[in-house]
């Protein structure tokens, strides 16, 4: 079973908290904004500084993070990554409505540029895993998280067409991200 435990203390002490699946308000755990240090158990979960899953994010993968950084008292909601991190597949298209030219990625790229498709990112599909988009080159920049089965049909919703710069796939291996 996975979990994760939000402590009010660094170093995993304090009054905690424990959760077994994602939670889109902390409030209602009477938990947000507090939390100082976690332990996640099993797979990953991801963090999020507003309500319903959304805003600023990390990614915490198993064992204990003693000082949350960024997320210092900041955390509002949590997700369970519930998706198999294997075969990562996600399909970018230049196009809103997944229209025009497109690309299957299977694994880390630093520079859309090198492959012809840097800023011509206009829609997206999720075939396979956990993808986190940045805006910047390198994995830099704003970014965005997206999980198996979700399709961003029109990036301009989110203020992100023709922006994306690289991308990679959560993996069973990473820590924090």
């Amino acid at each position: 079973m996975s979990k994760i435990v939000l402590y009010d203390q660094p170093a995993c002490r304090g009054n905690w908290k424990e959760l077994t699946d994602s939670v889109p308000n902390l409030e209602t755990e009477i938990f947000s904004q507090t939390a100082r240090s976690l332990k996640v158990e099993g797979k990953h979960w991801v963090a999020y500084k507003d309500k319903d899953l959304n805003g600023d994010f990390v990614v915490y993968g198993p064992g204990e993070h003693n000082h949350l950084g960024s997320m210092d008292s900041k955390i509002v909601s949590v997700r369970l990554v519930k998706e198999e991190l294997g075969n990562p597949d996600i399909v970018l298209y230049e196009h809103i409505h997944f229209e025009g030219k497109p690309r299957h990625v299977d694994e880390l790229v630093n520079d859309l540029k090198k492959a012809g498709f840097n800023n011509l990112v206009s829609s997206h599909e999720v075939k396979q895993g956990v993808w986190i988009l940045y805006e910047g080159l390198h994995l830099t920049g704003r970014r965005m998280i997206t999980f198996k089965g979700e399709n961003c049909p029109d990036y301009r919703q989110f203020h992100w067409n023709d922006k994306l710069s690289s991308l990679k796939p959560l993996l069973n291996s990473d820590h924090e991200v």
